[in-house]
């Protein structure tokens, strides 16, 4: 058999994350990149594209309850689930068959300490709907069965993949022209009940559309002025060697992925990447908070009732522990300044909390996403009491 390992660009940490994985985007190193050909005008790749799918999970890893949310765009594998008191983020190692691959398994603060973690992996291989196959431990010393199952228990949603891309050369008479490339990767709900309507109209704000807008038309629209600013600002380029003109390569990466899809729940990870010009490109993931079954969007105080001196305490102590800071070392160890109050872009499971602080938001570019996960045990006396009943049934 043969094995193809695919490898990420150097250009994001993924996707999430996400996660994300949450924590999707601590991975620098790896990506699997399906590019569209370019031509000389723009190219389109639009929905239904074989290959697509998001699956919810649910299972067991050796003796351990897990769900796993699977998204599949073209040629990657990735995704998230959570398992002793921490989120994982699952990307594409190897891919084997059409039927069969190898994932391997990123917890954030583990590689934030060592970018040479021999990391563990998930090899599938596809069963009915489901999977079935092997954890392995990072240094192949121990195996575990994982039996993986797609199921949607009421409380949880159904949901199609779907993509767009665009893309135009800025020379169109050079066989070497830089490019501006613009995709979309989406969700819909695919159910006709009022549950997905109102999920579909929170997911076309989530990506700036009427909700009377058809959302591929509002897509190609969108791609359209991207490609069109990106003429007029190269149009005065005097660019000739290759090396002079790499910078004039743009990208926009849109990604949106399940990160929770439970209990009447769910929560859309939305991650963009981007490139236009300069030293390194952006990324940033946000969360989307939804209660389907009261068709709300969630915010902090729909989950707890704190004061917020009290919960940046909790939230320091939880990134000491994340990120191995001694209580003598000031928090400028990783961090800008010497604390750490919430923000507004988190997400939750059964388990707890995380908080998600993007590239510049608190930190450097070059630590990553910082990502702090608080158990609903460190904030028992303060959560909401009809929420902690549905997360916690």
């Amino acid at each position: 058999m043969n094995k193809t390992p695919l490898y990420m660009k150097s250009i994001i940490y993924l996707l999430l994350c996400m996660l994300i994985t949450f924590s999707a985007c601590t991975q620098k190193n790896k990506k699997i990149n399906v590019k569209t050909p370019v031509t000389d005008s723009v190219t389109q790749d639009t929905t239904n594209v074989s290959g697509l799918f998001y699956k919810r999970l649910q299972g067991t890893i050796g003796d351990k309850s897990v769900v796993v949310q699977l998204h599949k765009n073209g040629n990657d594998y990735n995704g998230s689930y959570y398992a002793d008191g921490s989120s994982y983020e699952l990307l594409t190692d190897t891919i084997l068959n059409e039927n069969e691959f190898i994932l391997f398994i990123n917890n954030s603060p583990d590689y934030y300490f060592d970018k040479d973690l021999q990391q563990p992996r998930l090899h599938l291989k596809r069963f009915g709907s489901g999977f079935t196959g092997e954890w392995i431990s990072g240094k192949k010393d121990k195996t575990l069965t994982v039996k993986l199952e797609n199921k949607y228990p009421e409380g949880s949603y159904p949901f199609t993949f779907n993509n767009y891309k665009d893309s135009i050369k800025a020379y169109p008479a050079k066989a070497k022209s830089p490019t501006a490339e613009i995709s979309f990767y989406y969700l819909l709900a695919n159910q006709t009940n009022e549950s997905a309507k109102w999920l579909n109209n929170q997911l076309r704000k989530i990506n700036e559309i009427k909700p009377d807008e058809d959302v591929l038309k509002a897509l190609q629209k969108q791609a359209k002025t991207y490609l069109n600013g990106y003429r007029e600002e190269i149009k005065d380029a005097n660019a000739t060697a290759d090396n002079e003109m790499n910078w004039m390569n743009y990208t926009d990466y849109n990604n949106q992925n399940i990160q929770f899809n439970d209990k009447g729940f769910v929560i859309i990870s939305n991650f963009n990447d981007n490139y236009s010009g300069g030293a390194h490109g952006n990324y940033n993931s946000s969360f989307y908070r939804f209660d389907v079954k009261n068709q709300k969007k969630l915010e902090l105080n729909d989950l707890l009732k704190i004061d917020s001196n009290l919960l940046q305490k909790i939230l320091e102590k939880n990134l000491r522990k994340s990120y191995n800071i001694k209580p003598t070392e000031k928090l400028t160890t990783v961090l800008f300044e010497n604390y750490l109050k919430a923000n507004k872009n988190f997400y939750f499971n059964e388990n707890g909390i995380t908080f998600l602080y993007n590239p510049y938001e608190v930190a450097s570019y070059a630590q990553g996403q910082i990502v702090v996960f608080i158990p609903y045990s460190d904030l028992k006396d303060h959560l909401n009491i009809d929420f902690m009943k549905r997360i916690a049934n």
